[in-house]
């Protein structure tokens, strides 16, 4: 095959609406005005919210995998097969006129100006409104978020830096229509939640980790609160009650900071981290050279893959296998930005992830952030189990 013109590619594309292709590999389902279902690529439940299909920029991203793209990337990961192949799969290139050129031209032009006129401009302003909220939260301890933790057996450092709490945070969940027919999110629920801050490569908030608690039924009121269960009004569905809004690529939420650190550990979540920092804490260990991470979710701590691998048992419904990020890093990730003092890693993977799954994303972030003079220590918690159920157990 001869090098496809972009006016080729961008015909593929219109001919193969993103929507039509995933729906081809995995069940869609709307929610909320977006379109999201189980990854084909690293597979997980319909309602996770992991992969989402975007019909308006006509491409798909996965927040496990860490990757995205448009429909021949798509047909590429999932299919495990390369460029030209997937372009065969689309139904190949077709002769293009004058005429047709010209009007993909200016659609392609179009389309790349209203985007670069509104993501940027879009992405600051939802950074900023974050960071407001996250300055007008409260120091964690002593609050519901404290005694949540308290009621998992786990402590907080004396100064948690990456950790607050907002008694009344609103959740937002689809689309309402005023009577002008103007959208705006719909709010379906208001309790207190638990704040993890975000900060960027360069030192910047980014964006934030809420988790909803169940309201007590006074201010004083701190007996061991749990998650708030949160259901979708038209479905009936039980949402999820945790939410990462912002920018949390290649940043991490600090629950201990240290200039310097010679040790580090990262870990998926929050309640992960605290629970190794726990545990050390009462066996007394010396932490002070000691810093705790969380990423957020397996995809941030591990970066994008450079390729996707056959899962050994996982079938997707056609019975094919599904798709993974494999073992090696993308060299143009960097990943979570590791201090150039840290000489000892400690990755945490928990045991109630899918075990494949899990293990690639480990390997690829020790072989990311891997280099000489630097020990990686990767600790699992056992099957079934995390962290925090060991920690609870003992």
């Amino acid at each position: 095959m001869s090098r496809l013109t972009a006016d080729e590619l961008e015909d593929i594309k219109q001919r193969n609406p993103i929507a039509d292709v995933a729906a081809g590999y995995t069940k869609l389902r709307k929610a909320g005005g977006k379109l999201l279902g189980a990854c084909p690529i690293c597979g997980g439940r319909i309602n996770s919210g992991r992969f989402e299909v975007f019909e308006k920029d006509q491409s798909w991203g996965c927040y496990v995998c860490v990757d995205g793209g448009d429909v021949i990337s798509l047909v590429e990961k999932v299919e495990g097969c390369d460029f030209r192949a997937a372009i065969d799969k689309l139904g190949g290139r077709v002769e293009i006129d004058a005429a047709r050129q010209r009007e993909i031209f200016e659609e392609r032009e179009r389309k790349r100006l209203a985007r670069e006129k509104t993501s940027a401009d879009y992405r600051e302003a939802e950074r900023k409104r974050l960071f407001r909220t996250w300055k007008g939260a409260m120091p964690i301890h002593g609050t519901v978020a404290h005694a949540y933790l308290d009621g998992r057996g786990l402590q907080l450092p004396d100064h948690c830096p990456g950790l607050k709490f907002l008694p009344s945070a609103p959740y937002f969940h689809g689309e309402e229509i005023d009577e002008r027919g103007r959208k705006s999110p719909r709010k379906i629920h208001t309790g207190p939640a638990m704040l993890g801050a975000f900060i960027r490569p360069d030192g910047k908030f980014g964006g934030l980790h809420m988790t909803w608690l169940n309201a007590t039924t006074s201010p004083d009121d701190l007996t061991a609160p749990g998650k708030a269960e949160i259901f979708d009004p038209d479905s009936g569905e039980i949402l999820n009650s945790k939410k990462m809004r912002g920018s949390k690529t290649s940043a991490y939420i600090a629950i201990v900071l240290r200039e310097e650190p010679k040790r580090l550990v990262i870990g998926e979540g929050i309640e992960t981290v605290l629970s190794v920092w726990t545990a050390m804490h009462q066996a007394g260990r010396d932490m002070s050279d000691m810093a705790f991470w969380a990423a957020g979710d397996l995809g941030n701590l591990a970066g994008r893959a450079n390729k996707t691998i056959a899962h050994p048992t996982l079938k997707r419904p056609n019975g094919q296998p599904q798709r993974v990020p494999d073992w090696f890093p993308d060299p143009d990730d960097p990943g979570l930005k590791i201090p150039d003092s840290v000489e000892e890693l400690i990755l945490l993977g928990d045991g109630d992830s899918e075990p494949f799954l899990t293990e690639c994303a480990m390997e690829r972030a020790a072989r990311r952030y891997g280099f000489e003079g630097r020990s990686i220590r990767i600790a699992f918690a056992p099957a079934g189990l995390d962290f925090n159920d060991v920690l609870r157990a003992a």
